[in-house]
């Protein structure tokens, strides 16, 4: 994993660099500054995985660079120091997800603890999206497989063995529209798709989309569409 150190303090940063365990850790230097611009400017062009920045620099201070960071759109882990035992700092720091705040002097133990501490965390991290993930891909291949059928939230959760109620939770969050929403979007798209077939009738269309009542099949598809699926097709 790529990580940026930066400290105004030449001495400090030099001192910091020495007490990683990069090897036991499995870590890469991908570089240091010397104050909050440069560090902002290297955030953005080595997109690290881990940046350990003292709080108090010249330029953009760590508070700031943080904020600036994932306003970027770029969301590495944070290791704090400060010379100052300072609440506030902390507590807004923890607020933008810091993984660690130290106080300076710092410690090798110490320090080295708290990076194992971040490492677990991005570790378990990456494994829980990866899970979501598949489970997402799971809900989204059984739908596309079964639209044309009676299917519920229910239906889906069962197949990918998880709760309907965190099905839902994970389908708002990670796809951007609820279960419902989703399937309606899928059945509208290729409802579109078999009425442009002029083999098929609107009730034959609405019933090989899911739909047995095609009076609810055509309300549904001009409310998305702003036109009745007969009309479409006469377009």
């Amino acid at each position: 994993m790529k990580v940026l150190i930066a400290d105004d303090e030449r001495i400090a940063l030099k001192m910091m660099k020495k007490l990683i365990d990069w090897e036991g850790l499995e870590l890469t230097c991908a570089g240091c500054a010397e104050n909050g611009n440069d560090l902002f400017q290297m955030i953005l062009e080595q997109k690290p995985d881990l940046v350990i920045t003292d709080i108090m620099m010249p330029g953009y201070n760590g508070l700031e660079i943080i904020a600036k960071t994932l306003e970027a759109g770029l969301e590495p882990h944070f290791l704090i120091t400060s010379a100052y035992a300072n609440f506030e700092y902390a507590r807004t720091a923890m607020r933008l997800g810091v993984g660690d705040f130290l106080e300076k002097p710092v410690e090798k133990e110490e320090l080295n603890e708290a990076l194992s501490r971040i490492l677990g965390k991005m570790e378990s991290s990456s494994g829980e999206n990866s899970s979501i993930s598949c489970i997402i891909r799971t809900a989204k291949k059984y739908i596309n497989e079964h639209y044309d059928q009676k299917i519920s939230l229910e239906d889906v959760a069962n197949h990918a063995y998880i709760s309907p109620n965190y099905l839902s939770s994970l389908f708002k969050k990670e796809v951007g529209v609820n279960f419902i929403e989703y399937v309606t979007e899928i059945r509208m798209r290729e409802a579109k798709k078999l009425l442009d077939d002029i083999q098929y009738s609107v009730v034959d269309v609405a019933k090989m989309v899911g739909y047995r009542d095609v009076g609810h099949f055509s309300g549904v598809f001009l409310k998305r569409y702003g036109v009745s699926p007969t009309a479409y097709r006469k377009k």
